[in-house]
């Protein structure tokens, strides 16, 4: 199994249902261009998001021997503000923070793609 396998069944998924998905079953995730994010804290090492093919977010949760993987509305490395408005509404008393935290995206994102471009990776 690739990511790209899980990408397409989690396209037909719904929404916010976790799914658990084996370590040893994948390859490492930034191997296939998923990208570094955040998400609430639950235990998890690292978070890893991309965007489907239908416009919603495949959100990976990074535990020691499997990931957990839930589909969201929106990626939030694509807009802060969408993926509140949609996955987070509880979190819509931050919305004197969110232009702040879009632009901190945007930036943060443009840095990482352009030292991926540097060094010649294929995810940017």
């Amino acid at each position: 199994m690739d990511w790209l396998a899980v990408e397409r069944a989690m396209v037909k998924a719904p929404y916010h249902v976790d799914y658990i998905v084996p370590k040893d079953s994948v390859p490492r995730p930034e191997e296939q261009c998923l990208e570094p994010s955040v998400g609430k804290l639950r235990g998890q090492l690292r978070d890893w998001r991309a965007t489907l093919s239908d416009g919603s977010c495949l959100h990976v949760l990074e535990f020691k021997h499997f990931y957990v993987v839930h589909r969201d509305r929106a990626n939030l490395n694509d807009s802060v503000i969408r993926h509140v408005a949609l996955d987070e509404p509880r979190m819509a008393v931050l919305s004197f923070w969110l232009p702040l935290l879009e632009l901190l995206r945007a930036l943060l994102r443009a840095r990482r793609r352009k030292r991926l471009r540097a060094m010649g990776g294929p995810c940017y």
